[in-house]
């Protein structure tokens, strides 16, 4: 007897590459009529036991070698109406700050009809 049948389908992200990152970045993919997110429940990936698996491969120039990151998302935790927040700003002298304490945060997106 065999399990479920999984399905994979890659994302197209905003940006396919990034050549330097100076700043917090986010991975934005479009929910637009080619996703296959498109038009989706929060039931319609329950129902579907949906996983997001988010594969991060860069070159760290201080030790001079490749690293991978990968993280995973379940479907109940996909906040749905949401956007993250930018998590830098400029000070009062024009200089960008990053504020760790809002890599996480969120706020209502612009079509909370969409994860």
């Amino acid at each position: 007897m065999s399990g479920p049948l999984r399905e994979h389908k890659l994302l197209t992200l905003e940006r396919g590459f990034v050549q330097f990152l100076p700043l917090a970045w986010t991975i934005v993919h479009p929910i637009d009529e080619a996703s296959p997110l498109w038009s989706q429940t929060a039931d319609h990936l329950a129902r579907q036991q949906a996983e997001f698996l988010i594969l991060i491969k860069a070159f760290d120039d201080t030790f001079f070698q490749t690293v991978h990151v990968r993280h995973s998302y379940r479907r109940d935790e996909v906040v749905w109406g949401a956007r993250f927040v930018p998590a830098f700003e400029a000070d009062a002298r024009g200089e960008m700050v990053l504020d760790l304490k809002r890599l996480s945060e969120i706020a209502p997106s612009q079509n909370p009809d969409t994860p």
